[in-house]
């Protein structure tokens, strides 16, 4: 969208890991396109290019509050007639309430300010999903040329990804359900190759194998090879999920990354207090049933999401075909739609109208 955009971080460090060329010590620094900058919630000088240029687009990320000095700045644009879109990104979600509250407003009690609350999830009326403008098509290239994969392999210094009969990426938080899902990969008839970033799942995959493992280590045990892979930048993970037949994803950046792949795929979302994350859970399920139902996906969903079941995972695996067909339909689906990023520039190319009649 040709749009100048500045970031606040207040970890660099972890932003790193998925952005490399982000240097930690730099206070700010350009990536790509984007100026990133170190957030330091009581210092004004880290703020500082909100002072240089009119703001016309502010996003407070996952209930990140900004401090009132900023308020004062859009207010004082306001009072002569430039007031900036105010956006609270919300948390991804997809029960119904998050489409009724999709850009609601609410008015700043001291300023007048209006605030929009947006909304993130599955259907065209509400907030949308992130989705670069070529990501389909550089998967599609992907997937479609065997030098790109080797090229892929080789970077993660495997060279026998051809000799198995399925590739799986486990990538979730700790998970009672783990020692069964290896269980069953490594007493099924087909070999499996399992990659699996550097993560919290480490922990229940060690005590499986009974072995610390550690980022660049391989064990096999019977018909399943574990691979340990670095924790991966963006780039490489979507390759991972585009390369694999069956993706364990957590969260939400990877939960949607795996959409996106086309792939079938697993959701290990966020445990909650009384059960919360399953009314989540299923909400999603629901959606996605309506273009496409599959009970066993839905059962093993719900399998990998409670904690403490014995779950049968051979059956999941002879009917990844299906699930495949499933996925690339519901992939079309939420192509289909217009990505976050387009939704947003429109919202604001309206409000932008509005203001100037």
């Amino acid at each position: 969208h040709e749009i100048d955009v500045t970031l606040w971080v207040d970890d660099l460090f972890s932003f790193s890991k998925l952005a490399p060329n982000i240097h930690p010590p730099l206070a700010e620094q350009k990536l790509e396109k984007i100026t990133v900058c170190l957030w330091h919630k009581d210092n004004r000088d880290s703020l500082s290019l909100m002072h240089q240029n009119p703001l016309d687009i502010l996003i407070e990320g996952f209930g990140c509050r900004i401090p009132d000095f900023v308020i004062a700045k859009m207010a004082q644009q306001a009072e002569i007639g430039l007031p900036p879109l105010w956006i609270n990104l919300e948390y991804l979600s997809a029960e119904s309430w998050a489409v009724d509250c999709h850009v609601m407003p609410s008015t700043h009690p001291q300023t007048g300010l209006v605030q929009y609350f947006w909304f993130p999830s599955f259907s065209e009326k509400s907030g949308g999903l992130l989705r670069e403008a070529n990501l389909i098509k550089e998967r599609d290239e992907f997937q479609n040329s065997a030098a790109t994969q080797i090229e892929f392999w080789s970077k993660l210094n495997i060279t026998d990804s051809d000799d198995f009969d399925r590739r799986m990426s486990l990538f979730s938080y700790e998970n009672t359900a783990t020692h069964h899902l290896l269980d069953s990969l490594a007493t099924d008839h087909k070999k499996t190759l399992l990659l699996v970033p550097e993560g919290k799942a480490l922990t229940d995959i060690s005590r499986w194998a009974e072995q610390p493992l550690r980022q660049g280590q391989r064990m096999t045990r019977d018909a399943l090879t574990i691979v340990v892979l670095p924790f991966l930048n963006h780039k490489n993970y979507d390759q991972l999920l585009w390369a694999c037949d069956l993706n364990f994803v957590r969260g939400e950046d990877s939960f949607i990354r795996a959409q996106w792949a086309g792939k079938p795929f697993i959701w290990h979302i966020y445990p909650q207090d009384d059960d919360v994350h399953l009314i989540k859970l299923n909400a999603f399920m629901d959606i996605i049933a309506t273009v496409h139902s599959n009970a066993l996906w839905r059962e093993s969903m719900l399998a990998w999401n409670t904690p403490n079941v014995v779950y049968e995972w051979s059956k999941v695996f002879v009917h990844l075909t299906d699930w495949q067909l499933m996925a690339r339909e519901w992939q079309g689906y939420l192509t289909a739609q217009q990505s976050l990023s387009t939704k947003l520039v429109q919202f604001f190319q309206l409000k932008h109208s509005l203001s100037d009649e």
